[in-house]
Formats: C-alpha cells, structure tokens, sequence
C-alpha cells in the first residue's frame, strides 16, 4: 500500500507564528523551522492554499501596528522597529498603502 502525505492547513499555523511580537522580522526559513517543515514545502503548501508568506507577514505588521498605535503612546519610529521594518519612512509608505492614511493621521483619528 502507498502511503500518501496529507498536508493540513498552514495559513493558520504562519499566522499563529507571526502573531508573536519577536517573530515580527521572521523570513521564510526561521518560519519554516518553527513550523518543522522546509522553506520548499511551506511556500508550496501557502501557494496550494491561495496564501503568500509576504501577504501573510504583511497582515501581522498592520495588525500590530494598528494595536500599537491605539493602545500605546510609543513614537512611530519604535513602531516601526517593533513590527519588523528598518525604518520609519518605509513603515509610513507601507502603513498608508493599507489603511489610506499615514501612522501618525491614524493615531489622531482614534484618540
């Protein structure tokens, strides 16, 4: 008899993984490590289930910046440290493209 491989779902596991504030900077092979499969195998199992690690990374930063910048007085730029980008003007472009408006005209507009 063959034994035949069934992959369970790994959008959900990426996204448990990224929810962990350390885990804010992961690439794709510290994910595949804490997920005990081959970076291979986890790009192949995102693309099956219609998934991309980026669009997936990319959902966890906002998610959490948008926590921070609610819930916390922190400035920007350790925001932008916090959830994974080098800088604050590039965590600034990537902010506005997902919300339509700036970190700091977001902050005020829920203040």
């Amino acid at each position: 008899s063959k034994r035949v491989k069934v992959d369970i779902p790994i959008v959900g596991d990426v996204r448990e993984v990224l929810r962990n504030p350390a885990r804010a900077i992961a690439t794709a092979d510290t994910l595949a490590q804490a997920l005990h499969v081959s970076v291979r195998t986890l790009h192949r199992q995102l693309h099956e289930e219609g998934a991309s690690l980026q669009a997936l990374k990319d959902e966890s930063r906002k998610t959490r910046a948008i926590d921070l910048l609610c819930r916390s007085a922190r400035p920007i730029k350790q925001i932008a440290l916090a959830v994974g980008f080098a800088n604050e003007k590039s965590f600034a472009r990537a902010f506005r493209q997902w919300t339509g408006e700036p970190p700091s005209g977001f902050r005020r507009g829920r203040v």
